[in-house]
């Protein structure tokens, strides 16, 4: 019993250090977990949705976070030392990122865990051990950029 209690807190403490939450500016996150390691701009030519991802490291987690027009929409965990994250992680992580809202239970898809909230966002625990959230303003735009580049069109020409 004490080992489960220590492992619960020891999970808790430690993802809690790592805790991103979908929509948060550039300050935000800088705030959070201090000046990225890297940064890059893909606003090129191209590009179906103009985006910028910047990388973080904090309390053993690498964070890739993307960021489309000043707000974070996809936020990747890693734990650095190469272990995957836990369900008991995921879950946490899941709360943090609710926004008020509730997620559904998992689904199995491929192999790893996808949960999904009533306003489109995602969340996908992979089976190399990330977790990845996905807002609502991404999918929504991939969708878009997906359809235009199904329904060609010779507008403007």
């Amino acid at each position: 019993m004490r080992i489960a209690l220590f492992t619960v807190l020891f999970t808790v403490g430690i993802t809690a250090t790592a805790q991103a939450r979908l929509g948060e500016n550039a300050d935000q996150l800088v705030a959070r977990y201090g000046p990225p390691l890297s940064e890059a701009d893909q606003k090129g030519e191209g590009t179906k949705i103009p985006l910028a991802k910047a990388v973080f490291q904090k309390g053993g987690f690498e964070i890739d976070v993307t960021v489309v027009s000043g707000i974070s929409v996809e936020e990747t965990f890693k734990k650095i030392n190469g272990d995957p994250l836990t369900l008991e992680e995921a879950r946490f992580l899941l709360s943090a990122n609710s926004q008020g809202r509730e997620w559904a239970a998992p689904r199995v898809v491929e192999g790893e865990q996808l949960w999904t909230r009533d306003d489109n966002a995602t969340a996908v625990l992979a089976q190399d051990g990330s977790f990845t959230i996905r807002s609502r303003e991404l999918v929504a735009k991939e969708a878009e950029a997906k359809k235009l580049e199904q329904k060609p069109s010779l507008e403007g020409f």
